[in-house]
Parts: structure tokens; C-alpha cells; sequence
């Protein structure tokens, strides 16, 4: 098994300052926060903050060959998420998105940018093109490597019109958002993943909701599928009716099936973390891959129930991991 690992940052202690500093009023919470960047492990940035750092995060895409032991880095700052393209794989980061070739190493930079990409974070493969989060906005896009938007969902404009402090979003759709900072709490929804259903609906992950929302392509009407999440991310289509998705902060991967206009949740795996960044269940290796962005390692397990550990790699605490992509 091969694998991609994206790194949002590969300066995860400049991170851990910024939250410590910006990330509550609560000096308890403050305190907790600096012992915790002080050990080097990720602090718990349940509600997030009101700006983004300036300083410069770095980050990468990892190649992961022999399930661990042969690691090969490709310096692409911020890199989140990744999905298979025609000719190789696409990776996202702030404004753009790119392309690897994993056999090479090769990178393809900047193969679609557009406006509306703001702090853009998972993506994935439609029947026409593909879909990403420009979390940044509160929005979903789905494009075409023309450049051309197929289709697009403000969540401004359907319900969430307020952020967690209840102030109204206003945003100007005209303008040029590439290279504007929103923190993570001037979003209303921080809408990180999406992901096509064979219907031609989309589910997405609302972050601040704790929800993950089925959204009608014709109307842009939404509804509500699976609730009482924390934090999520990462939401995976297995099939019409399965899907997968992160229970961050409970540290849980879902496996989840639609049942009519909810999901029920048929599999849980406990990954022993406090968040959980990324998670997949592929039923062709019979194996889950959770990404613990608490302490910067990748755990493999067999079965839907994840009972069986297949292996475990630790990475440099430094690296703020995002994403894994089996090539």
C-alpha cells in the first residue's frame, strides 16, 4: 500500500503559539493551551480563533512508500486536501489547487485557480469534475481543470447567515478572496469537506454544527443527515447508501448509512485521539486510515470495525498532519 500524507503546516509549534495567544479569553483555557504547546502536542481548537497567523506555516506532501519506512517530501505550503485526477492527484491549498504525479514526484502547480478560493480544504471527483470546501467563504465549488464553475453553494445564502459569536456574515461575492485571512470564527459553518452522492446530491461536513448536511443540487436546499458531531471532517462516499466521516474531537471514524433523510451510524473506530483529522474505510484493502492530527501519526486498522491494527507510524511533531490518500 502507497501512500499520500498532506501537512498543512510543517510548523506546528507556530501554530500552537497563534492558538494559545488568539484562541480564548479564558485564562484557564489559556494556561492549558501553552502547557500543551509547550509539550509539543496539538491543543484542542474546539471553537478556533478570529485571525489567521501571519507568519509562514511551511508544508508538504509526503509520499509514503512500504507503509512507513520510505518517506519522500515534497515541500507545498499549507497542502490539505487530495483526490485521484486523470493524471496523477490533486491537492489543494490556500487559493489554488495543483497536481502530483506520485510516481515521479512531480508537481504541476497552480492548475486551477479562481476568485471564490479562499483557505480551500478537502476535495473530491463529481460526475462532471470536482467539488472542494473554500472553507474560507463558507462555500462549495464545483469546477472543472478549465477553470470553469459548474456549480456553487453559499451557505450565506442558505440559513447560515450568522457566525458562533452571532454576527452577520457579509460577503462580497464580486471580489477577489485569494488573498484575504478569515479566521476560523469569523465562518459561519466552516464548511470543510463535500463530496458527491450517486444522486447528484452533495454531502458536506458544517464544522461549527457538529453536522453533516445533505445538499440538493437543483435547489440548494439542505437537510440535515447525521448530528451531534464534534468538529467533523472528511466526509467519504463509499456507495449510494455508505459513507464515512470524522467525529473529530470524540477522536471517532464513522461509518455511516443513509436511511431514507438520515444517516445511521453502523461502525465506529475509536482512534484514541481528541481529534481526529481524517479518516477512510477501503473496502477493497478491508482497512481504515486515520489521520491523528493530536499527535502527528497515521494508524492503519483491518475490518469495519477497525478491531485489528494493521500498524501505526509516528511523524515529526512538527508536522500538523490533514490528509491521507492511498494512491
Amino acid at each position: 500500500m502507497q501512500l499520500l500524507l498532506s501537512c498543512i503546516s510543517t510548523r506546528h509549534s507556530v501554530l500552537k503559539k497563534h492558538w494559545t495567544q488568539t484562541g480564548s479569553n479564558d485564562p484557564a483555557q489559556q494556561a492549558s493551551a501553552s502547557a500543551a504547546s509547550d509539550a509539543l502536542s496539538c491543543p484542542l481548537t474546539v471553537l478556533g480563533s478570529n485571525k489567521k497567523p501571519d507568519e509562514d506555516l511551511g508544508g508538504q506532501i509526503c509520499i509514503i512508500d512500504d507503509l512507513g519506512f520510505t518517506q519522500r517530501p515534497i515541500e507545498l505550503s499549507l497542502a490539505a486536501g487530495m483526490t485521484s485526477s486523470e493524471k496523477g492527484v490533486l491537492v489543494t491549498t490556500f487559493s489554488s489547487i495543483h497536481e502530483l504525479d506520485p510516481l515521479t514526484g512531480t508537481l504541476r502547480q497552480d492548475v486551477v485557480t479562481l476568485p471564490v478560493f479562499n483557505a480551500l480544504h478537502s476535495v473530491s471527483r463529481t460526475r462532471s469534475g470536482y467539488v472542494v470546501a473554500s472553507t474560507g467563504v463558507d462555500l462549495i465549488v464545483e469546477f472543472n481543470l478549465q477553470g470553469e464553475i459548474l456549480w456553487e453553494w453559499w451557505a450565506t445564502d442558505h440559513g447560515f447567515a450568522h457566525t458562533p459569536k452571532g454576527e452577520l456574515r457579509q460577503l462580497d461575492k464580486e471580489a477577489d478572496q485569494r488573498e484575504i485571512k478569515y479566521g476560523t470564527l469569523q465562518q459561519t459553518t466552516h464548511v470543510n469537506s463535500v463530496a458527491e452522492l450517486p444522486d447528484g446530491r452533495f454531502l458536506a461536513t458544517l464544522f461549527h454544527q457538529g453536522t453533516v448536511v445533505a445538499i440538493d443540487r437543483e435547489t440548494g436546499r439542505w437537510q440535515t443527515v447525521l448530528e451531534g458531531l464534534d468538529h467533523p471532517h472528511s466526509v467519504r462516499i463509499l456507495d449510494g447508501q455508505r459513507f464515512s466521516v470524522a467525529d473529530t474531537v470524540h477522536g471517532k471514524a464513522l461509518l455511516a448509512r443513509l436511511d431514507g433523510q438520515r444517516a445511521r451510524v453502523e461502525e465506529e473506530v475509536d482512534a484514541g485521539t481528541s481529534w481526529l483529522q481524517d479518516c477512510s474505510y477501503h473496502p477493497e484493502h478491508d482497512a481504515w486510515v486515520l489521520v491523528d492530527g493530536k499527535q502527528s501519526r497515521l494508524i492503519l486498522r483491518r475490518g469495519k470495525s477497525g478491531d485489528r491494527a494493521i500498524g501505526q507510524y509516528e511523524f515529526d511533531p512538527e508536522w500538523r498532519l490533514y490528509e491521507a490518500h492511498i494512491i
